[in-house]
């Protein structure tokens, strides 16, 4: 029996060591949302709980858009915050990228008239969006 224990112990011993590189090391693995020079763009807008599904339906639409019609290639992720309020975070491989989207954006009638129609089904104008850009470093 107290060999048992012994045994018991030591391979306890033995799975703890071996267990604290694979907890230590498990931020190793962890990756940053942005490389270095990217930009994070985030779009929020206020929108009723009545309204959030709807507006949603149409932030999946324009990102459909986007993606087979932009000209500058970047990701898009829409959503809704903790606050109610709806979006979508943009990730541009640079700052020129960013630019290069922004003027697309701004010449697409599509894109606008969409974006326009996402603040009218929250009861809001796309000027009463919120837009932060990140530069990630």
């Amino acid at each position: 029996m107290k060999n048992r224990i012994v045994l018991i112990a030591l391979l306890s011993a033995l799975l703890a060591v071996l267990a604290v590189p694979a907890i230590a090391g498990h931020h190793e693995n962890l990756m940053p949302p942005a490389k270095k020079g990217q930009i994070v763009v985030i779009y929020q807008g206020a929108c009723p709980a009545d309204a959030v599904d709807g507006a949603m339906a149409k932030i999946v639409e324009t990102i459909a858009y986007e993606r087979a019609n932009s000209p500058v290639v970047y990701a898009s992720s829409p959503g809704v915050w903790a606050d109610g309020r709806i979006g979508a975070v943009d990730i541009h491989e640079s700052k020129e990228a960013m630019d290069r989207a922004f003027a697309w954006q701004a010449e697409d009638a599509i894109w606008s008239s969409s974006f326009d129609a996402i603040a009218e089904s929250c009861g809001i104008t796309v000027e009463d969006f919120v837009i932060s850009v990140f530069e990630a470093r």
